[in-house]
């Protein structure tokens, strides 16, 4: 058996998390099911032994392709201070269309500015990790704060003869807090995703995948999305030889 070290009590901790924000759930009300898919390219560059930087783009449909959900373009940069903990920020300028059966009144823009540390670490085979980030954004005119607490975890399940993962899994689950005009945080989103990571070459992975979206608009009134999500993941090191 492997001694815990630090990173393991943390992602502990954050579980435990994860358990006690059930408490915040609402009552049950009127819940709305619907169907979206999730298209996007996440490319990451390492630049120096601990800096890296992320460029992302989703482009998010309803009614599986029909019509437009989310447009987001994302850059972020991460510097790892040790082996198994960092630190980063980002920012995303998204645009979120009237969609479903519960729509926002109009189409609105959010530019958003997050802050975050992670934890890595790996239990034999299963590559555990969790993040933390704090999130200041625009909403057409208006600011807005919530924080982001993800727990995720994925193993691999086939190599090639060069040792190369083929195939692999991953699950991960995400709550978002809401902090607004001073009132008291409360639970906003609840995320689940599970899906397959499928080698292509050594530097691409295509990702296959399931995400419950589960969005509480008010306390009574909750929008329950299933998304089948699409990602290319890409990856580059540019550090001198």
């Amino acid at each position: 058996m492997l001694e815990p070290n630090k990173t393991s009590i943390l992602t502990r901790n954050v579980l435990i998390i994860f358990l006690l924000l059930y408490c915040l759930y609402p009552a049950k009300g009127q819940k709305v099911n619907q169907f979206n898919s999730w298209w996007y390219y996440s490319g990451t560059y390492r630049l120096k032994e601990w800096w890296t930087i992320n460029l992302l783009y989703s482009w998010s449909r309803h009614d599986f392709v029909k019509h437009w959900q989310i447009s987001k373009l994302g850059l972020s940069t991460n510097h790892s201070l040790t082996n198994n903990f960092g630190v980063g920020g980002s920012y995303e300028w998204a645009i979120i269309f009237p969609y479903g059966k519960l729509p926002v009144p109009e189409k609105r823009e959010e530019h958003r500015f997050l802050e975050r540390i992670f934890f890595k670490d790996k239990i034999q085979k299963i590559s555990v990790g969790s993040t933390i980030e704090f999130e200041q954004f625009f909403r057409n005119s208006n600011f807005l704060q919530r924080a982001r607490i993800k727990l995720g975890f994925k193993f691999p399940l086939l190599f090639d003869l060069h040792r190369n993962q083929r195939l692999g899994m991953s699950f991960s689950e995400q709550v978002f807090i809401l902090v607004d005009n001073g009132s008291a945080p409360k639970l906003g989103q609840n995320r689940y995703y599970g899906g397959f990571d499928i080698g292509i070459t050594k530097n691409f992975t295509l990702s296959l995948g399931y995400l419950n979206q589960y969005i509480i608009i008010q306390p009574e009134t909750i929008e329950n999305d299933h998304t089948l999500m699409v990602g290319v993941f890409h990856r580059a090191d540019f550090r001198r030889k």
